[in-house]
């Protein structure tokens, strides 16, 4: 089983040199394999990764800078450009974008020359030997990928992935006395079919006075000055401190669901949420919330601890159909909370009602989605080491 392990690194100063060099080497090594292949498709024809590969090898001759990284963090850099650029045929998604100089920066290390020393506390990569490294955590196995990333804030980071060699656990029977239904909301973050419901922290709302003043402040000092340098880090520290609260709440909301529960199996309902965000009303609130990112980690976590997880399709009227008798409102809108049945007159709670009936659909089979979520789950634990690299470099 594939597992990765992420933390935090202090480089020295020649280090975090070499560093910043692979992470401007890469993105600029990214960003020419976009440009030839965009200009090679409006030219219909095309060339492939191993190709770019062998002329960036005669490229160092000509820029002799691109020889001073790791030769295979510049390859691995191509073919994450080729697979978002086969993305871009195979499932509709935008052309790939370039990266720019600010931002979230990683590079991998796929070769052999990796070693982690947990009496040293010190991380080995090619040509960087001995980088301090906090290891909060100890793990077991063979070590497939590291990645080096660098955030907004001037934070490293270390992700190592790791083969454990364990056995996965096998999945249980579906038990209907041991499934919940999950419907997510913006009010409560999560409404289980039992009655449970978890309140949406809305950290971004709550940050976002505080924010708005930080950005207007950056916004007031001229462009590539110093001080508008430092017054855009206060504004990527308040956004950090924001990710880290809601991917805290998500972990942890999630361990609980798939650990602490005495569910074996778990219905949510699968959300087209680039759809969703185009509601300008609703937008920044859905973003805040993290839906899509809160239903991956329930992937790939129920994988990992052995528990049933169903997706039901986007578009069933889980929310307008009576859980007691099957009636279906031709109408309801956002405003509706509760609403009373037509047909057999019982009182429904949306929010409820809606984790009911998909707890149903989802044991019933109805419009369950096409590709089950193991084979989603075993496909991304096959890919994970290719797939390691963050989609927002």
């Amino acid at each position: 089983m594939l597992k990765a392990y992420k933390y935090r690194i202090y480089p020295t100063a020649d280090q975090e040199e070499l560093i910043n060099k692979t992470l401007g080497c890469c993105r600029y090594v990214y960003n020419t394999s976009i440009y030839l292949r965009k200009w090679l498709w409006e030219s219909k024809r095309t060339i492939s990764a191993y190709d770019l590969m062998h002329q960036l090898a005669e490229a160092k001759g000509d820029f002799p800078w691109l020889a001073e990284p790791d030769s295979q963090a510049l390859n691995a850099a191509i073919l994450n450009m080729d697979k978002a650029y086969q993305q871009f045929f195979k499932h509709s998604k935008g052309f790939p974008k370039y990266k720019k100089r600010s931002g979230h920066h990683s590079f991998q290390c796929p070769c052999n020359i990796r070693e982690v020393n947990f009496d040293k506390s010190t991380l080995t990569i090619p040509k960087m030997k001995d980088i301090p490294i906090v290891l909060s955590r100890r793990f077991e196995g063979k070590i497939k990928t590291i990645t080096i990333s660098r955030t907004p804030t001037g934070k490293y980071f270390a992700s190592i992935l790791v083969d454990n060699h364990q056995e996965l656990p096998p999945k249980p029977k579906i038990d209907p006395n041991r499934t919940i239904g999950i419907d997510l909301g913006l009010k409560d973050f999560l409404i289980t079919s039992d009655g449970d419901k978890v309140t949406n922290p809305k950290y971004l709302r709550e940050k976002m006075d505080r924010l708005k003043i930080l950005q207007y402040r950056a916004s007031h000092h001229r462009k590539g000055s110093g001080k508008r340098r430092k017054a855009n880090l206060r504004v990527a520290i308040q956004h950090e401190s924001i990710t880290n609260q809601r991917n805290d709440f998500l972990h942890k909301l999630s361990t609980q669901l798939v650990c602490e529960n005495q569910a074996t199996t778990l219905v949510v309902e699968s959300l087209r949420i680039p759809n969703m965000v185009k509601n300008h009303h609703l937008s920044q609130s859905i973003s805040d919330a993290g839906w899509g990112e809160f239903i991956r980690q329930l992937e790939y976590k129920s994988y990992w601890y052995g528990k049933n997880l169903i997706r039901i399709g986007t578009f069933q009227p889980s929310s307008k159909t009576c859980s007691s008798c099957g009636y279906k409102m031709e109408d309801m809108n956002l405003s509706i909370r509760e609403w009373k049945c037509p047909g057999c007159k019982a009182f429904h709670d949306r929010d409820f009602n809606a984790a009911k009936n998909i707890r149903q659909m989802g044991l019933t089979g109805e419009g369950i989605s096409e590709v089950p979520v193991e084979l989603r789950s075993r496909d991304w634990a096959v890919k994970r080491e290719s797939m390691l690299v963050p989609t927002r470099i």
